[in-house]
């Protein structure tokens, strides 16, 4: 499952997680809406207490084996209704039980037969007891019928036009996880309860349906309805039931003799193609490198409105949200398109569905791999630059996030599934990475194989995948997984470097200055130093296990660069004082993305130095891959000063775009210069790429140009690929600061305005005429509303404003037993900041450090500046952008493709 809430890239608003029904958003705006509603999807859902419903992190005791589970499902639209019959084919497993029980929250129990004899169920709130004649037998087989309907509070969910929305196309889709199924049928909801399924499905004759499995047959009611037979053979982990059902527009394709099936929701057809283009080459590219077809009857990928998550991995039918659509308008403007969230659930058929964790406890073994092979894909489609410049923001952003360092992987201490989001995606993934440089890769992707064929259609624990790297390579991990994955944390390395000229040696003492407590410890890690003098470069390999070693290299002159683990191999921080000089040789002559990366960003932390500014300008212009001029762009966007501002303004010439628009959001950050001003109205109308131009709008509300407010007004009323400009003029309206906005903003955060408009104007209703208590009055009405991205901004915008009014009904919504996966936490880390009183920053500076394609950025001018009373706040936003999913945030990834050149 991909958490990041991913938002279409042309829309205003973004994961944690994380839009609206059919948003496209631009990388800045992205960054803007998705700084404040992912706060607590990343950092603060560490920090919430037990709550009533949390799933457990041990796997349940079984009664029974399912072996098999056939569902019959049709809808009362204008109820939001179900109507169902499922049939339960099991094996009891423990002697001497009385009853089979089944998971169901808020259904209608209308019948119950036991092996075809009517039977009285005992139904409590949340299960339904089937009694059984005698005391069973291990091994006895059952089938337990169970006819019911009801009004699901969640698990499956209705997507249907009303007054406001009249052309809003039908849709029911189902969100399973964490344990959601049971919502919409009885049913034991756990992952370690695999069966074959069935789903039947009758619906309105225009409608399409997509489930699990292979489609059996199509068969036309005597109404006129149609009823989908759809086959799973292979047994699935229940929270991977899948339902998508309505209006919607269908692509069939192809992959070796296997069906590829795509819906989007019905006229949004035009994406297709530039979303979903590489699916058969991802195919390709997993299932050769791990030796394992891949394993299900069909692979289909259905785009809904409204969805709660990214995407979800259901087995052979993954649903996506419609966020991640790639409008062919953007095309070019951002390097990798939707690929990020698409290789991440196209990864889980394997690693979370033919293999599933048999307790939430284990669900990196789901995630992290997910994570990791996006990762791969990645490296072989895009190159090696381009993954090394992943995991080094991805080991940036996780250093940064106090609350995960302290808990292992494997964590039994758990609220939900995703209480340490950031551990078991972006660190499980770091794990994966260097576990694949320690064994090698044959060795590691060998394992793998080893891991799924030995497991395939199973239940798995961390034990299991340690067992196929050991049985398959010979190489023992244990001391590995012992600090990495049940052991917290990561090194921090403390280094002091001296030079000795007389003996010519390089001296470096390096102390892991971790605090070592709890499942904290030292870390044992090779290590490649790479030492450059006059007459060239020379590596020195050192394992490191100390608090504190001492190491003295030979050398033939003045070390010119040293590299402290060389291309960025180890998940890990490092403090080492480095002169300016030492760090512009390093950004000029490093080979590594990462190691230039790093020089980029440590020369923003040098003032009124003109060298500085003129190699990260040079950077800024040159460096052969992007990620490292973006990363020089944002320092001189942190420097400040005229000289780095002229600096910024060249690289605006490139051909990328999204390098192009690193360079107007930095520009945007510098005090007013009127030499300056008149770029911003010009990149805003004439730029190629529309998500520079909605850039530029946001850059000259953030610096106050003159005449931004009739800028706005002009987008607003214009036309442009999914009311891109008209969106970015909402979402600027609240760091321009001008309340005439007000009026505008009420406008179009109303009711039957497009949903992505509503959102980028609650947005900026967050930031203007805050003692208006009619304003907070409206936007609580808002909160009850199913658009999950008006309420996300809603939330976001409440808490901007700080005005106690909205505690007592947030602290009502957060109880609401409808709240689907990630929003409970969010919910309460809004009241307890409201109650705290803390202060609120604007979107503005809550995006500082959030750059469109690297962390790191400044802090704004005017309202956008950084206090030091909310610096530990804004250190938590500043790890936001890659974190989206993840709980991860992925958003940079769900953008319009184009090929990555370096």
């Amino acid at each position: 499952m991909d958490t990041s809430f991913p938002v279409r890239p042309s829309s205003l608003v973004t994961h944690f997680p994380r839009a609206i029904s059919k948003p496209r958003l631009t990388a800045c705006e992205r960054q803007r809406r998705m700084a404040g509603l992912a706060l607590a999807l990343v950092t603060v859902v560490l920090a919430m207490p037990h709550i009533a419903g949390a799933v457990s992190p041990y796997a349940r005791t079984r009664e029974y084996k399912l072996e098999n589970v056939k569902t019959h499902l049709s809808f009362d639209l204008g109820a939001h209704g179900v109507n169902g019959e499922v049939t339960h084919t099991l094996s009891v497993l423990q002697e001497g039980i009385t009853s089979l029980s089944f998971d169901s929250s808020a259904l209608v129990i209308d019948s119950v037969t036991l092996d075809g004899k009517p039977v009285t169920p005992k139904v409590t709130e949340d299960q339904v007891s089937v009694p059984l004649p005698r005391a069973a037998h291990a091994g006895e087989k059952h089938v337990v019928d169970i006819h019911y309907h009801g009004q699901p509070k969640k698990g499956l969910y209705f997507i249907l036009p009303d007054a406001n929305y009249p052309n809003q196309p039908q849709e029911i889709w189902s969100q399973g996880e964490d344990e959601d199924t049971h919502f919409y049928i009885p049913i034991y909801d756990y992952p370690n309860n695999r069966t074959s399924s069935e789903m039947i499905l009758t619906v309105p004759a225009e409608w399409v349906t997509v489930s699990n499995g292979k489609l059996v047959g199509v068969k036309t009611e005597a109404d006129g309805s149609k009823t989908w037979d759809w086959m799973q053979s292979e047994p699935i982990a229940t929270y991977l039931i899948s339902v998508v059902a309505g209006q919607f527009d269908e692509k069939k394709g192809d992959w070796t003799g296997m069906p590829l099936q795509y819906l989007v929701p019905r006229g949004q057809s035009a994406d297709f193609d530039s979303t979903f283009a590489r699916t058969p080459d991802m195919l390709t590219a997993f299932s050769d490198r791990l030796g394992v077809r891949y394993p299900w009857a069909k692979y289909a990928q259905s785009a809904v409105d409204d969805f709660v998550v990214g995407g979800m991995e259901n087995a052979s039918a993954t649903t996506l949200t419609t966020r991640g659509l790639v409008n062919p308008a953007f095309v070019g403007d951002t390097p990798e398109g939707s690929d990020g969230l698409i290789s991440h659930e196209m990864a889980h058929q394997w690693f979370g569905d033919l293999v599933t964790c048999k307790g939430w406890a284990d669900l990196w073994l789901n995630e992290g791999f997910a994570t990791y092979f996006e990762h791969y894909w990645n490296e072989s489609h895009y190159g090696k630059d381009a993954v090394e410049y992943e995991y080094w923001r991805d080991s940036r952003d996780w250093m940064r996030q106090e609350r995960l360092f302290s808990t292992p992987i494997v964590n039994y201490d758990l609220t939900d599934s995703l209480s340490s989001a950031g551990n078991i995606y972006n660190k499980g993934s770091w794990v994966l990475r260097m576990l694949r440089e320690k064994l090698g890769d044959e060795p590691f992707f060998r394992s793998l194989h080893v891991y799924l064929e030995t497991n395939r259609y199973k239940n798995v624990a961390t034990a299991d995948l340690v067992k196929a790297i050991e049985d398959s390579s010979g190489q023992g991990v244990d001391e590995f997984f012992h600090e990495w994955v049940f052991g917290a944390g990561a090194p921090k390395f403390q280094i002091t470097e001296q030079y000795d000229d007389a003996a010519h040696q390089l001296k470096l003492e390096i102390l892991q200055t971790q605090e070592v407590k709890g499942h904290v410890g030292l870390f044992h890690v090779p290590v490649e130093i790479e030492v450059t003098t006059a007459s060239g470069a020379k590596s020195f390999p050192v394992n490191l296990s100390k608090a504190d070693e001492n190491f003295t290299f030979p050398v033939d002159g003045a070390p010119l660069m040293v590299l402290f683990d060389k291309g960025n191999k180890i998940l890990k921080s490092v403090d080492w004082d480095k002169s300016a000089d030492e760090w512009m040789y390093q950004l000029a002559h490093a080979t590594s993305v990462s190691d230039r990366a790093d020089a980029a960003t440590a020369l923003g932390d040098f003032k009124d130095n003109p060298a500085v500014v003129k190699a990260l300008a040079e950077v800024a212009k040159s460096d052969p891959f992007w990620g490292v001029r973006v990363e020089a762009i944002q320092s001189l966007g942190r420097i400040r000063e005229k000289a780095a501002q002229y600096g910024v303004m060249a690289s605006l010439a490139t051909k990328q775009a999204w390098v192009r628009q690193a360079a107007i959001e930095q520009l945007g950050h510098f005090p007013g210069n009127p030499k300056i001003a008149p770029l911003f109205p010009a990149f805003a109308a004439n730029d190629k790429s529309w998500h520079v131009r909605a850039a530029a709008l946001a850059a000259m509300a953030e610096m106050k140009v003159p005449g931004t407010f009739d800028a706005l007004q002009d987008a607003l009323n214009s036309q442009s690929p999914d009311d891109i400009m008209r969106n970015a003029a909402l979402r600027a309206y609240g760091p321009l600061g001008d309340e005439k906005a007000t009026p505008i903003l009420l406008t179009w955060a109303a009711p039957g305005k497009p949903i992505p408009a509503r959102a980028a104007a609650i947005s900026s209703l967050g930031q203007l005429d805050r003692n208006n208590k009619d304003i907070t009055k409206t936007l609580i009405g808002y909160l009850d509303e199913q658009h999950v991205d008006v309420q996300r901004a809603t939330l976001q915008a409440l808490v901007a404003r700080g005005d106690q009014d909205a505690v007592p009904p947030l602290e009502a919504l957060q109880k609401s037993p409808s709240l689907s996966i990630g929003m409970r936490p969010f919910i309460g880390r809004m009241v307890q900041q409201l109650k705290s009183g803390a202060p609120t920053p604007t979107v503005t500076n809550m995006v500082s450090g959030a750059g469109s394609a690297g962390a790191g950025g400044s802090p704004a001018a005017g309202d956008g500046a950084r206090n030091a009373s909310n610096e530990k706040l804004m250190k938590a936003i500043e790890a936001l952008h890659q974190q989206m999913t993840e709980l991860n945030d992925r958003m940079k990834k769900l953008e319009p493709t184009a090929p990555r050149p370096n």
